[in-house]
């Protein structure tokens, strides 16, 4: 793991390595699974959840990138910095901003119809 890359940095990277609206829905679909988990110990009392759902997630997510992308997820680069930027790239999306950030760092959004 890298932990001498600067997030800045691995930000950049990580939005070029995930310029394909599938790819985007695909994480957000396994962050949301992932985060399910939490909800579902904290409903039940049941904690073994968590670890399942965290799990299936990463699970699911490396696949956009074998399948729909054609690339290598980041999980080895630096896996903090890769959920943090799960959640920023699905807030920025909920609120309308994600391609005004690929716009800013010089990257291109490749939609649905690319």
């Amino acid at each position: 793991m890298n932990f001498q890359m600067k997030y800045s940095e691995f930000w950049r990277l990580y939005l070029s390595a995930h310029s394909k609206a599938l790819t985007r829905l695909i994480h957000y679909f396994a962050t949301l699974f992932g985060a399910s988990g939490l909800v579902i110990s904290i409903i039940t009392g049941d904690w073994y959840w968590l670890p399942i759902t965290i799990a299936g997630g990463y699970i699911i997510a490396p696949m956009a990138h074998w399948v729909v992308e054609g690339n290598q997820p980041l999980i080895k680069v630096n896996a903090f910095y890769g959920a943090v930027s799960d959640l920023r790239m699905m807030f920025l999306a909920m609120i309308g901003q994600l391609d005004k950030e690929y716009r800013k760092l010089g990257l291109v959004n490749k939609g649905w119809g690319s």
